[in-house]
């Protein structure tokens, strides 16, 4: 007869038995066979029993570890949703920072411009001369004076306003990684209910 307690490959199969291998009664065994056959029939429960218990542990790890995956799948989409969001901010940031001061850029070309036209309505003035001589055309001395307060005033309406051309703000902290939890999963088990922190957490006391 068959010993549903040994373990070797070829008769794991063969442990689960079909009722139909047993007898549908005793009284023609002698007392001999019916014990044999009783153990048999409480060795292939045994083994029975034991593999639906592993199934059913292996089911549920495979439904937290299915859970799990599933979990750190949505904190990873969630992570590249918020990276490609920053990603959009700094690019809008630098383009308006570029724009900003390309617009300053070409004010103070501007400004430059027409300081360098009023300076050429004076070039002709000998220093050595004097200076009640110079007043003769004050037009030209004061488009020179108004080319540049504009300059000036260009200069100092940018010192203040520094926030026109600042830096993007920085970014807020990136959210865990799905390594980081499982880091922290394995240090602090205490802190989650899947069953393999609550069994490492009781092993730790």
């Amino acid at each position: 007869m068959l010993d549903c307690t040994t373990e070797t490959p070829q008769s794991s199969s063969a442990r689960f038995r079909s009722a139909t291998e047993f007898p549908k009664t005793i009284a023609s065994l002698e007392r001999a066979e019916a014990e044999q056959l009783y153990r048999e029939m409480r060795d292939c429960l045994i083994f029975t029993n034991r593999s639906r218990a592993q199934l059913l542990r292996r089911n549920e790890e495979h439904k937290q570890s299915a859970l799990q995956l599933k979990a750190d799948v949505a904190k990873m989409q969630q992570l590249i949703r918020e990276l490609g969001l920053e990603k959009q901010q700094i690019i809008a940031s630098n383009q308006q920072v570029v724009a900003e001061l390309t617009h300053q850029m070409q004010t103070m070309a501007r400004h430059l411009d027409q300081l360098a036209e009023a300076f050429d309505g004076i070039a002709d003035c000998n220093p050595d001369q004097s200076p009640m001589s110079w007043l003769a055309q004050p037009g030209r001395f004061m488009r020179f004076i108004k080319a540049i307060k504009a300059i000036v005033l260009f200069w100092r309406d940018d010192d203040l306003n520094p926030g026109a051309t600042s830096p993007p703000a920085p970014l807020s902290p990136l959210p865990p990684t799905p390594a980081d939890v499982e880091a922290d999963r394995k240090e602090h088990p205490q802190m989650y209910q899947d069953p393999a922190s609550i069994n490492r957490s009781l092993l730790d006391r």
